[in-house]
């Protein structure tokens, strides 16, 4: 039996919506699910895990049709559904009311239920959040029967706020395999037996890198994963190692030729290095690049410290450096960035400059 797992789709969530490349976001993740239907009839799945937040919010029963009709379209594959922190299941809503196609199981309830399939001798265990917060730990408790079936544990959570969990309890509890949602990174422990997808579309900056499902096999004894690269967009944080020399306009040309080369990506651009102490990075102007989410400068400006040091007794400069440094303080990070926030307002002061200071 061949299944994949995924989690987190947010169908409905409009990433970037202020950004010129916010449609194609949204578009990437709108059809998320279209293509992994295509991708299950494809590669003939036999088992769609879906382990929560299919939606961004609760769903309306438009979006539960459109849903529901990309399920209809498989020829063979079932499908295996909870409803996370962001489409909870609210008494009386849509979501709770919804019949879904032959294809579909929703374990809709707040308690833990299941779902047998004879042909694999395999049954699917989960239950669904009815609030936006579980603070509970169930998913350490649940232990699977001991009847020699085959069993999966679908749930959603994680954190200290959506049932908080310990991967080598979950495994200790006799599942073959846990197949987990909420968290938007992919991550695997006791030998894979217990694996969160990530989200298959990034759904902000800060989600960098690939994102996917897991393919799986699941026989009487033997089990395999495979993390599989899925997204259609991706964020890459860049470093950008400044020198004394680099101008704006190189910096600029520089930051220009890497987004030029652009394929569905967006950068978040992190200044390092040393610049020239007169030079300040205009990050709004380099955000107006295009795609580029984020620009963080921690660059420091190119100051000649050790010179300041050797400045005779009674120079404000000289005394200011070495009170920094001579008392240890000047490898400490924040000690450091307060060293030029004042070197920079002391070289400016009265507007004189560096030779405004003797």
């Amino acid at each position: 039996m061949r299944f994949i797992h995924t989690a987190d789709l947010h169908l409905g969530m409009q990433p970037d919506k202020d950004k010129p490349w916010g449609p194609a976001r949204a578009d990437a993740v709108r059809t998320s699910l279209l293509r992994m239907t295509q991708l299950c009839a494809d590669e003939d799945i036999d088992l769609l895990l879906i382990a929560g937040d299919l939606f961004h919010a609760p769903p309306t029963e438009r979006e539960l049709k459109d849903a529901d009709y990309l399920f209809s379209t498989l020829p063979r594959t079932k499908v295996v559904l909870i409803a996370g922190n962001h489409d909870f299941v609210r008494p009386g809503s849509a979501y709770a009311r919804f019949q879904f196609c032959p294809q579909v199981t929703f374990l809709s309830s707040p308690e833990l239920s299941s779902v047998y399939f004879p042909q694999w001798d395999l049954e699917v265990h989960g239950f669904s959040y009815d609030a936006q917060k579980l603070f509970d730990s169930r998913l350490d408790e649940f232990k699977a029967p001991e009847d020699g079936r085959r069993h999966i544990l679908l749930a959603h959570g994680g954190d200290e706020s959506h049932l908080p969990l310990h991967p080598a309890r979950i495994a200790a509890n006799g599942w073959d395999y846990a197949a987990l949602g909420h968290l938007h990174r992919p991550a695997l422990a006791q030998d894979g037996r217990v694996a969160v997808p990530g989200s298959p579309e990034p759904v902000d900056h800060s989600e960098t890198g690939a994102h996917g499902y897991y393919l799986g096999s699941l026989k009487k004894n033997e089990f395999s994963l495979e993390w599989r690269t899925f997204s259609d967009f991706r964020y890459t944080d860049v470093t950008v190692n400044m020198t004394p020399e680099m101008t704006a306009s190189a910096l600029e040309s520089l930051i220009r030729r890497r987004a030029d080369d652009l394929a569905r990506e967006v950068l978040n651009i992190r200044l390092t290095g040393r610049r020239d102490p007169s030079f300040v990075p205009d990050c709004e102007a380099l955000l107006r690049i295009g795609g580029i989410a984020e620009v963080i400068d921690g660059s420091q400006p190119d100051y000649p410290l050790e010179d300041y040091k050797a400045r005779p007794a009674g120079d404000l400069l000289g005394r200011f450096v070495r009170s920094f440094t001579e008392d240890g303080r000047g490898d400490d990070p924040s000690a450091r960035k307060s060293l030029y926030y004042g070197l920079d307002a002391l070289m400016n002061t009265a507007g004189g400059g560096k030779e405004a200071i003797r």
